[in-house]
């Protein structure tokens, strides 16, 4: 629980100005990318957010990006819509091992993600072009509860310059979703409040992970005070999913390990 919205969103701003001048978010429509979109408006100015909205098929232009849409349009930052759908395809063409394999949904579905951060990054390549003197950062939208288990895409969302909102839970995204709503920033329907991946069809985080955010999120913070004497503690079910995902998954949170070799080419 956030005991002040106003100091909070205050410091986020403050460290999103440190970091960038012009920020490139992947708007997806979902509650994450949304609050991410808003703070750097709110930060940078409308004229320097560059929200991407990157369907892979109707269905996404229909739903989420439809949602994104709407809230680019309130917010008046700039708004790109670039499908990924060839990209993602390619990807899954290509990445069979023989004729005879088939790709899990998993495995296509990060394809999808995985094409979404190659355009931000495109595209924030072309704008450091355009604006040679300007910081252009891709900015992360992942949150607390699915970062800690994991609930991402290694080279896909879980890849950005920095996550603004990356120590936040869950229940403290719709909460200062709910403070602009509140401030009349944004609207209800601008907000999703039913979790989504959206790379597989008629997906929601809760089918996937079985449970919900509100669910985990005592566990995690279970997890996170008692992090280094995890394997002396008696764990309730919940806890300790989330305990095992954190540790099969956490890699993807990690820099990649470097060899030390400099000792043997002396």
């Amino acid at each position: 629980m956030i005991p002040d919205c106003e100091k909070l969103v205050k410091h986020i701003t403050s460290e999103i100005c440190s970091l960038t001048d012009i920020a490139v978010v992947g708007m997806s429509g979902g509650a994450d990318s949304s609050l991410t979109t808003v703070l750097s408006a709110k930060a940078l100015g409308k004229d320097s957010v560059y929200g991407i909205s990157m369907p892979y098929n109707e269905v996404d232009i229909a739903t989420f990006n439809a949602r994104s849409a709407k809230l680019a349009e309130k917010l008046a930052v700039n708004h790109l819509v670039r499908p990924v759908g060839g990209i993602a395809d390619a990807i899954n063409q290509q990445i069979h091992i023989d004729d005879t394999s088939e790709l899990t949904d998993t495995n296509k579905g990060n394809a999808r993600s995985r094409a979404r951060m190659c355009v931000l990054y495109g595209v924030a390549h072309n704008l450091s072009n355009c604006f040679p003197n300007k910081r252009v950062r891709v900015i992360g939208t992942g949150n607390l509860s699915e970062d800690f288990i994991g609930y991402d895409t290694k080279g896909g969302d879980a890849l950005a310059d920095f996550f603004p909102v990356g120590e936040l839970f869950k229940s403290e995204i719709y909460q200062l979703l709910d403070y602009f709503r509140d401030k009349g920033v944004i609207e209800e329907g601008h907000i999703d409040r039913t979790p989504s991946a959206g790379l597989e069809t008629d997906q929601t985080d809760e089918k996937d992970l079985g449970h919900t955010y509100n669910e985990m999120e005592k566990g995690i913070r279970f997890c996170l005070e008692h992090y280094d004497s995890m394997h002396q503690q008696s764990l309730d079910p919940i806890t300790s999913f989330v305990w095992k995902r954190h540790l099969a998954q956490k890699h993807k949170h990690e820099a990649p390990p470097v060899l030390k070799l400099r000792m043997l080419c002396q």
